[in-house]
């Protein structure tokens, strides 16, 4: 969780309550002021491989466990270069981080994100561009948008 001016100290010490001591919850500090969206701010990929926003995370900060992760590093966002888009947009300029992972190799990626499409390359990562800019007016992107109904495979901890 990202302490935020959507999540304050109150609401992740309700939620460790409400989960119990089957869970742990994760505080994951910011550099920004008012971070809303977390898939803007760190991200993970799949097993072992977290993106973070390099304005907005110190790396030397991170939770122990994430310490033996990868860190992937996002590039800068490629500039937008439709002026509505820039002003609707209610994320800001690093809704490139904001991506869909389809499975521990593919990602679906706005192609207007040229440089974290060559990113993901060298990652490992399959990117799969589809065009989504336009949603950034409803305050996302791909991993805002959608929601994980059902899945394949076994449950399993990253940790």
């Amino acid at each position: 969780m990202t302490r935020s001016n959507v999540t304050n100290a109150s609401g992740i010490e309700w939620l460790r309550r409400h989960l119990g001591n089957g869970y742990r919850i994760h505080e994951i500090e910011s550099r920004c002021p008012n971070p809303m969206h977390i898939d803007t701010t760190i991200l993970p990929l799949g097993p072992g491989k977290i993106l973070i926003n390099p304005e907005y995370i110190d790396v030397d900060r991170l939770p122990a466990i994430l310490k033996k992760w990868d860190i992937l590093v996002a590039p800068e966002p490629d500039p937008i270069a439709d002026g509505m888009l820039k002003i609707t947009s209610l994320c800001g300029k690093w809704l490139n981080m904001n991506v869909l992972t389809v499975d521990e190799k593919r990602v679906i990626v706005d192609p207007h994100h040229a440089r974290t499409m060559r990113a993901m390359e060298k990652w490992g990562f399959e990117p799969i561009p589809c065009e989504f800019l336009h949603y950034a007016a409803f305050g996302g992107a791909f991993h805002c948008a959608t929601r994980d109904v059902r899945r394949r495979g076994t449950l399993e901890s990253y940790f």
